[in-house]
C-alpha cells in the first residue's frame, strides 16, 4: 500500500498551474462530500444559505454557521437558551371568525412548521383580548376590550397552566374601573419577566386614553395593583421586556411615537426610552428574547407589515428589523429564547380575519417567514408562551 508522506505542491498535468478540482471528488470509491461554502459579513441574514455557510452578524457581533437549516451561534454572545417569561409552547386567546370570544389555542414554535394550531380550552369570560404575559409555567390573559353585552367583565384576569391544555381559571381583576364598574379599561398591553406581569395604558369609553401602569405577581392570584404612570396617555401600543426592564411603545395615534420603560421589580413612573424609528401607529404588538425587543404591525394610515427592534438595556430609538409576511394589526405576539411569532390579526390580504402565524429569529434582522396556521382565523389575539412540560 502506498503512502503519502508530504505534499508540497499540486500542479496540473502540464505543470503550468493549479489543477481545477470539481466537487464530488471520490476517495476510495466514496464521494468526499466536499462542497463550496460562502462567508458573509453583514448586519442582515444572507439569503438562500447552504449548510456549512458562515456569517459574521456585524449588527450583534456574532459568528454564525448554517447547520440543520438554521443559523447557529458559533462565537460571540447570544441570548440564553431559556427565558423566564416564555418557552416553546405558544398559547393565544382570540376573537375569531367562528364568532367565538373565548377560544384558546396553542402550537410549538420549534416543532409545528406548516402545521395547524390545536385547541387548548376556553377563557372564563368571553371577551376580545389584546394583553397577555407569562412565566414558563403559567400564562395570564388580561382584561382588554369588553363587549356591549358584558361591559362589566372587561377587567377580568384569567390564567392557564401552559403545559396542560384546559379551560382558564379566574385570577382576579384589573385595578381600574369607573362608574361602579360599568366602564372598564380596554386595550391594555402586558409584558413581564416571568415573576411579575406589567400592564400598560388602555382606554376607557367614559374618560378616554389612560397613562396608568398596573402589576400582578404571576405565580399568585388576586387583583392587579397600581404601579405608577406612563409619561403620556396611550390607548394601545406594544410592550416587551427582559429580566429587569419592561418597555412600552405608545400607540394612541400616529403622532404618539414615544417609547418608555420601567424597572419591573420596583414601582414608580415610567422613564423615556426613545422614539419609534418605525412609526407603528396603533394596535401593534410586542415580544422579546433575553436582550432584544420587537414591535410588529399596526395601523398608520394603512395596515402595516413593519417590524422594528430595540436593545432593551440600551435606551434610544427603535430601528427597522424587516417585514411580516403580510400587513396586520390586533395580532398576538410572543416568543421563546430564539423565535418570535406573530399570530392572526386584522388586515392580512385585505381581510379582517387571519390564520397566518409568522416566525422570526429575534437576534437576526430580516423578514418573517410563514410558519404555521391558526385553527380558526383570528381577528384579535393575545399571546403568551411557556414550557411544554
Amino acid at each position: 500500500m502506498s503512502e503519502i508522506d508530504r505534499i508540497t505542491k499540486i500542479t496540473d498535468r502540464a505543470g503550468t498551474g493549479a489543477p481545477n478540482f470539481t466537487f464530488g471528488v471520490n476517495f476510495a470509491g466514496s464521494d468526499s462530500g466536499i462542497n463550496p461554502h460562502t462567508h458573509t459579513e453583514s448586519a442582515s441574514e444572507p439569503g438562500s444559505p447552504n449548510n456549512g455557510d458562515t456569517w459574521w452578524d456585524s449588527d450583534n457581533d456574532l459568528y454564525k454557521v448554517y447547520m440543520n437549516n438554521e443559523w447557529k451561534d458559533w462565537l460571540g454572545t447570544s441570548a440564553p437558551t431559556t427565558i423566564a417569561w416564555g418557552g416553546t409552547r405558544h398559547v393565544y386567546a382570540s376573537y375569531n371568525s367562528a364568532n367565538s370570544l373565548d377560544t384558546i389555542e396553542y402550537f410549538s414554535s420549534v416543532a409545528n412548521a406548516g402545521a395547524t394550531a390545536a385547541d387548548f380550552g376556553n377563557l372564563t369570560v368571553s371577551r376580545v383580548l389584546k394583553a397577555s404575559t407569562s412565566s414558563t409555567t403559567r400564562g395570564i390573559f388580561v382584561g382588554s376590550t369588553s363587549q356591549s353585552s358584558n361591559a362589566s367583565t372587561g377587567n377580568v384576569i384569567d390564567y392557564v397552566t401552559i403545559a396542560t391544555a384546559g379551560n382558564a381559571t379566574d385570577f382576579g381583576n384589573t385595578n381600574f374601573s369607573e362608574q361602579s364598574g360599568s366602564y372598564v379599561l380596554e386595550n391594555q398591553e402586558a409584558t413581564g419577566n416571568g415573576t411579575r406581569g406589567i400592564f400598560f395604558g388602555g382606554y376607557s369609553s367614559w374618560t378616554g386614553s389612560k397613562n396608568i401602569i398596573e402589576y400582578v405577581t404571576i405565580a399568585s392570584t388576586g387583583n392587579a395593583s397600581d404601579f405608577g404612570d406612563l409619561t403620556a396617555v396611550s390607548r394601545t401600543g406594544g410592550s416587551c421586556s427582559d429580566t429587569t426592564r419592561a418597555v412600552f411603545a405608545q400607540g394612541n395615534s400616529t403622532s404618539d411615537t414615544g417609547i418608555e420603560y420601567v424597572t419591573i421589580d420596583t414601582t414608580g413612573n415610567a422613564t423615556s426610552f426613545g422614539t419609534q424609528g418605525v412609526n407603528h401607529g396603533d394596535n401593534f404588538a410586542g415580544c422579546s428574547d433575553a436582550t432584544r425587543g420587537l414591535f410588529s404591525g399596526g395601523y398608520n394610515s394603512a395596515v402595516l407589515n413593519s417590524i422594528s427592534y430595540i436593545t432593551i438595556q440600551t435606551t434610544g430609538n427603535s430601528a427597522d428589523f424587516g417585514d411580516m409576511a403580510g400587513a396586520r394589526r390586533n395580532h398576538g405576539s410572543t416568543s421563546d429564547a430564539t423565535y418570535g411569532t406573530f399570530i392572526g390579526g386584522r388586515g392580512f390580504g385585505g381581510t379582517d380575519y387571519t390564520v397566518n402565524i409568522d416566525r422570526v429569529t429575534i437576534q437576526t434582522t430580516g423578514n418573517a417567514t410563514d410558519f404555521a396556521d391558526t385553527a380558526v382565523a383570528v381577528r384579535y389575539g393575545a399571546a403568551c408562551s411557556g414550557a411544554p412540560s
